[in-house]
């Protein structure tokens, strides 16, 4: 392949996976994107030697995820069936939290 047609290869690839790609632009996708970064990184901390207490800590961390996401839709949702979801969401990662965390204190985490 000569060098002009892999720069048109690759510049007309990335133009369509940009296409493709949802537009992170508006407020709601800021979120999104700021809740996921958030819980990687926490998830990332919460790496221990010992499985078990890696996978409590990590799952404090995704559940917040979840709670975040779902407190940014139901700012911007008037879908009462995402709603119902989002607000249940809410309620039960934030019960599993407490869980997680009271075993965490007790396992010396």
């Amino acid at each position: 392949m000569t060098p002009n047609i892999l720069k048109m290869s690759v510049a007309s690839t990335a133009i369509l996976l940009a296409l493709a790609m949802p537009s992170f632009a508006d407020d709601a996708g800021q979120a999104y994107m700021k809740s996921m970064e958030k819980m990687n990184a926490d998830m990332k901390k919460g790496m221990d030697p010992d499985p078990t207490k890696a996978w409590a800590k990590m799952m404090v961390a995704h559940h917040q995820g979840a709670i975040d996401m779902s407190q940014t839709v139901l700012k911007e949702t008037k879908d009462p069936v995402i709603r119902e979801m989002a607000e249940k969401a809410v309620k039960d990662q934030t019960k599993e939290q407490t869980m997680l965390k009271e075993w965490i204190g007790k396992h010396g985490g």
